[in-house]
C-alpha cells in the first residue's frame, strides 16, 4: 500500500468515479472536515449544507503545513518512489 511522508497508510482506496454517481459529494466535505478536526483537535461539522465552511477547514490545513485542498503526495509501497499524482485522503466514516 502507498504511504505519505508522515508514514500514514490508507486502509481503503476508493474509486473517484463512485462519488458523483452515488450523490455523495458531501463525503468529500466530511473528509476535509475530519482531517482538519484531527489536526486542530476540535470538533468540525463537515456537512454539505451547514456547519464549518470549506474556507475555514482549508485554512486549518494550510496553517499546519498540509495542502489546503486536502490532497497528499503518496509514496509507492513497492518501489519507494513518489507517485506522480496527488491523492485526496484523510479519515472518513465508511
Amino acid at each position: 500500500m502507498p504511504f505519505n511522508e508522515q508514514g500514514w497508510c490508507p486502509d481503503i482506496i476508493m474509486n473517484p468515479h463512485g462519488y458523483p454517481s452515488r450523490m455523495t459529494v458531501g463525503k468529500l466535505l466530511e473528509l476535509l472536515g475530519s482531517k482538519s478536526a484531527v489536526i486542530d483537535g476540535k470538533f468540525k461539522d463537515g456537512t454539505a449544507f451547514s456547519g464549518d465552511t470549506l474556507e475555514e477547514m482549508s485554512q486549518i490545513l494550510a496553517k499546519n503545513g498540509f495542502s489546503y485542498t486536502g490532497k497528499d503526495v503518496l509514496i509507492s509501497g513497492i518501489t519507494g518512489e513518489y507517485m506522480p499524482c496527488y491523492v485526496f485522503c484523510g479519515p472518513v466514516f465508511y
